[in-house]
């Protein structure tokens, strides 16, 4: 298996819709999980080997290779005495990854999903700043010396965007071409006018078939020997269209299966759902990105075309179908050619994105025919009205290093090549840094920095400033008139504790 260096992502969701190789999980000294456990550790989990010495080890009876890690009785243990048994489940796990296959695929490293462990009923709730500046020093050491990848993740949008700031010294920058396209595009995401198109690398990542996958894993289950696959004159859209003669009525609802086999979303849709995009547009069936955003604790208030955008804060088009709707599915080349008069307001949406938005570009290699279309039609609308080219209309991540498409868009799609954020492994590992990075740079929430809990993040004059700040809103009361409400709200927005006669 190659080695290379481990990483430190920071995710916004739950450990339990990540797929990922190891979960650390904390529990008391009484050894009592909370309920939100239960699907890791299951329903009566057994004490590890050697409990009462370490306080930390694998559960074995658990239905996931889950570690539990002691936060300490009814008086916490020392932090860093917190923090050295997560690293030990690190070392356990890089140990023994030659005994387990990669859920990444054959040529990742293992991931371990660790939580913000102590802020919870771990004692350590009122020093957050100094437990996020611990745990992503420590874990992002541990994880490039162990070759092993961290995802530390929470689903508290205040602890998201200071982990987000205590490491932002820390992450190793990209080459920088890449940097200042990560910085771009993060900073089109905290102005909210960031869109996302998604393509079936996304959902690869996450063990869910290719298209050319899907096609094969079809033909073998209905025993279609005619279809060869070696035959480049009979192309995917075509095998399809003859898989489906055998499949007969029920061929969406197949796709839809084979499809809905993974229930956990890849680390990409993680990184992607914590750029919080408005719109988003994807030509994949499944519903992972979806399970992604609402872990972060957000809703995509419309999935179209099957329900109104209209006044959402966030919406999703599913530009091929999904498999809440086996119907829907675009997969045959009879699907492609009625797809115009069937989908046509549905390319048109893509084609305002393009024209209006900045867009990302992720996990396609642009060869789509419909797809295609439409950005040539939206090229052609450029040149009709645009005396002077106002730019590229989107940023594609590339994982192939196809020089050639990428000159055949050139002036038109910002071509990355995600080979160069990691020249060593596969272009997706180059996806998954880039994005990380867009991430940091997009976190916009600054609900944790007049928080007092995290003032272990700040500077001592950050922290003086803070407090003035703590002590102006609390002399501020009903009495002073409704006047100075928006200053109240803002500052209440960012931490500060509601003033007495205020709600």
């Amino acid at each position: 298996m190659t080695r290379y260096a481990g990483h430190l992502f920071v995710v916004h969701g739950t450990i339990e819709t990540l797929v990922h190789d190891a979960a650390v999980v904390p529990v008391g000294a009484e050894y009592r999980f909370k309920e939100h456990w239960r699907t890791l550790v299951g329903d009566h989990p057994v004490l590890p080997d050697d409990w009462s010495r370490r306080q930390w080890g694998r559960i074995h009876s658990a239905p996931d290779r889950v570690w539990a890690v002691s936060v300490g009785g009814s008086r916490a243990d020392p932090y860093d005495v917190v923090v050295e048994r997560i690293v030990n489940v690190l070392r356990r796990v890089d140990e023994r990854r030659h005994l387990h296959e990669p859920q990444r695929g054959k040529s990742t490293i293992p991931l371990v999903a660790v939580p913000v462990v102590g802020i919870g009923r771990g004692g350590h709730d009122h020093n957050r700043g100094e437990v996020l500046r611990a745990l992503v020093e420590r874990l992002g050491t541990e994880a490039r010396e162990l070759c092993v990848d961290v995802a530390l993740v929470t689903p508290e949008p205040a602890v998201y965007a200071a982990a987000q700031y205590a490491r932002r010294k820390l992450v190793p920058r990209l080459p920088d071409a890449l940097e200042v396209s990560a910085e771009e595009l993060g900073a089109a995401a905290r102005a909210g006018s960031l869109a996302l198109v998604l393509g079936a690398g996304v959902s690869a990542a996450a063990g869910l078939p290719s298209w050319t996958q899907l096609i094969e894993t079809l033909a073998r289950d209905l025993r279609v020997t005619e279809v060869d696959f070696n035959d480049k004159n009979f192309t995917p859209t075509d095998q399809a269209e003859l898989i489906e003669q055998y499949a007969k009525e029920d061929f969406p609802e197949r796709v839809a299966k084979v499809v809905s086999a993974r229930s956990r979303s890849s680390l990409l849709h993680g990184l992607l759902a914590g750029l919080d995009c408005g719109e988003v547009i994807t030509t994949n069936y499944d519903l992972l990105y979806e399970q992604a955003v609402r872990a972060s604790g957000r809703t995509v208030d419309s999935i179209l075309p099957w329900a109104s955008g209209r006044d959402a804060d966030r919406w999703i088009l599913k530009l091929h179908g999904d498999v809440a709707h086996p119907k829907t599915i675009v997969l045959t080349r009879r699907h492609m050619v009625r797809y115009d008069a069937a989908f046509r307001p549905s390319g048109a949406l893509l084609q305002s994105l393009l024209l209006t938005r900045k867009v990302l570009v992720v996990g396609t290699s642009m060869t789509d025919d419909n797809v295609i279309r439409l950005l040539h039609e939206v090229e052609a609308y450029r040149q009709e009205h645009h005396e002077q080219r106002s730019g590229t209309f989107g940023t594609v991540l590339d994982t192939d290093g196809d020089k050639v498409r990428a000159q055949l868009w050139k002036g038109q799609l910002e071509w990355l090549f995600m080979g160069d954020a990691a020249p060593e492994v596969s272009g997706y590992r180059g996806v998954e840094l880039f994005l990380d990075r867009v991430a940091l740079h997009a976190s916009r929430d600054s609900s944790w920095v007049l928080d007092e809990r995290f003032a272990g993040l700040l500077t001592p004059h950050e922290q003086l400033f803070a407090q003035q700040l703590r002590d102006v809103t609390s002399g501020i009361t009903s009495r002073l008139g409704t006047k100075w409400d928006p200053l109240v709200e803002r500052l209440i927005e960012m931490g500060v504790r509601p003033p007495d006669g205020r709600p």
